[in-house]
């Protein structure tokens, strides 16, 4: 699981064949050729997921390889393509995914050549009748607390690690990708959307674009003001899954970095929830999650009342949802997510904690 020669990586989904299939799983299971691939079901998004059909030799049988995986990465181009994080997800299941101690799928390989392709061949999640989390379909308060133990296992892992700071920081990042997030607050694009049924929840101040820009930037440099962790940068429910037994994991792992253990936490519970039980149970949650990061081994976890002014503050990352272009995410889920995150920066006065 290495960087692999752009050659070597299809650009086009005509360029899934048998015998590059065959090359690639090969690297970790010796002697494995695919003698037949036929392509399944094509989902495009963000990154393009693509169900193969396998049929191996004996080696592969013998190494027990599945009869469907799912190839991951960048075959369907737009406007909005980050060709930057189909490759940090190939090198997240190369060096991170084995030390995680989380609930994750399983990659058979990963390659990637840096600023062209980014693949992971996964497990066929659906082979075993999981369910996929829905931003119109809110969880319900006990499975949203079962999502924040396994965000504190996680967190706790590497709570204010120096094994960290090889990696990007969310605050850069995000104030790296200034302009692109200010793209979708351009006047016109702006208009569209504030005045469309996606930002209906967005009322009085939480209209105002330049407030929403000072927010964006202020919460963005305030976050190094908390402790930091490995965080999963995009913890929403679009990225999660749930074994028959209910167990949640988490997908997608595109936009992991060293962040504040608030972004995924407040991420999470805003919008997951359904608006009447995100306000009568948030605050019973954050507090169970800063028991189990002392579970997990964090000596001095913050206090409920550092984690609640955090958490008012970074409803602010969310606040971008309605705003997401539709080639990136579906209406009903940017409306979905803009219904939760609306509601939420409004009942937690986002810009007075933000002193914008």
């Amino acid at each position: 699981m290495t960087e692999t020669p752009k050659s070597h990586l299809p650009l086009r989904i005509e360029e899934i064949t048998a015998d590059w299939l065959s090359t690639v799983l090969a690297e970790n299971y010796p002697g494995t050729k695919v003698t037949e691939v036929h392509v399944g079901t094509v989902i495009a998004g963000t990154a393009t997921k693509v169900r193969l059909l396998l049929a191996y030799n004996e080696a592969g049988h013998a190494h027990r390889l599945p009869p469907t995986m799912w190839l991951k990465g960048g075959f369907i181009r737009h406007a909005y393509t980050f060709d930057e994080s189909f490759v940090n997800e190939a090198k997240f299941f190369a060096t991170w995914a084995p030390e995680m101690n989380i609930h994750i799928p399983r990659a058979y390989w990963s390659g990637w050549h840096e600023g062209v392709q980014g693949l992971v061949l996964m497990e066929d999640l659906a082979a075993r009748n999981v369910s996929f989390g829905n931003a119109t379909r809110p969880i319900r308060i006990d499975q949203q607390a079962q999502t924040l133990e396994l965000l504190a296992r996680m967190h706790a892992r590497w709570w204010q690690s120096g094994e960290l700071k090889q990696l990007r920081n969310f605050s850069t990042v995000w104030q790296a990708a200034d302009r692109v997030v200010m793209m979708m607050l351009e006047p016109d694009y702006f208009n569209a959307c504030i005045d469309h049924r996606r930002c209906a929840a967005y009322v009085g101040p939480y209209r105002d674009r330049e407030r929403i820009m000072a927010g964006l930037r202020t919460q963005w440099k305030r976050s190094l003001e908390i402790p930091q962790c490995f965080s999963h940068g995009d913890a929403h429910l679009g990225n999660m899954f749930f074994e028959i037994d209910g167990r949640p994991g988490f997908l997608d792992w595109q936009a992991w970095q060293e962040g504040p253990y608030m972004h995924d936490v407040a991420y999470s519970i805003i919008g997951n929830l359904k608006v009447e039980d995100r306000r009568a149970a948030e605050k019973d949650l954050l507090a169970g999650y800063l028991t189990a990061l002392k579970a997990h081994g964090v000596a001095n976890p913050p206090s409920r009342e550092d984690a609640w002014e955090a958490y008012r503050r970074h409803a602010m990352h969310g606040f971008m949802w309605p705003f997401t272009p539709l080639e990136m995410q579906p209406i009903e889920i940017v409306t979905a997510e803009g219904d939760c995150f609306g509601a939420a920066v409004a009942d937690l006065d986002t810009f007075g904690a933000l002193g914008v």
